[in-house]
């Protein structure tokens, strides 16, 4: 990311696995005085539910599912498909990895944080057991999203 002020809001049920839930990242050069999003530059949507609230409003990349999500491209901003889901079963036998797969093809798509930061946040807030498939998943999505700069 190169410095500047990070904001991060979750909002989820009790029973997060499987329902309804969503993050806001707020990224910013100056400081951050309001710490949700309210126009979206950038949405990863795993989900329908998540892509038909918040897809129309995004103005820069749509990251999608789709094996999830049927999207409804708008004129104001670019959808990507990713397979994640599909990659993580295939490939490491766990779909659980798939947002990892679409966080790293996004970074890969639009610069945003270096493939570097992902590995070093990966390594400190993951549990040894988990950091060999965490990592993987991270590399497969990073060469889903430089496939998809190279081909744009």
């Amino acid at each position: 990311w190169g410095g500047g002020y990070v904001s991060q809001s979750s909002f989820y049920g009790p029973e997060s696995r499987g329902t309804s839930c969503y993050g806001d990242v707020v990224l910013s050069r100056e400081s951050i005085d309001f710490p949700f999003v309210t126009i979206p530059d950038i949405l990863i949507a795993l989900c329908q539910e998540g892509y038909d609230r918040f897809a129309r409003d995004t103005t820069g990349f749509v990251f999608y599912d789709p094996g999830r999500v049927s999207p409804d491209p708008s004129p104001k901003s670019s959808h990507l498909p990713v397979p994640c889901e599909e990659v993580a079963q295939k490939e490491l036998g766990k779909k659980m990895v798939a947002n990892l797969i679409i966080l790293a093809a996004c970074c890969a798509k639009t610069g945003l944080v270096k493939k570097e930061s992902l590995i070093k946040a990966l390594e400190e807030m993951t549990e040894e057991s988990h950091r060999p498939v965490n990592l993987k998943a991270l590399e497969l999505g990073w060469e889903l999203g430089i496939k998809e700069v190279t081909s744009a």
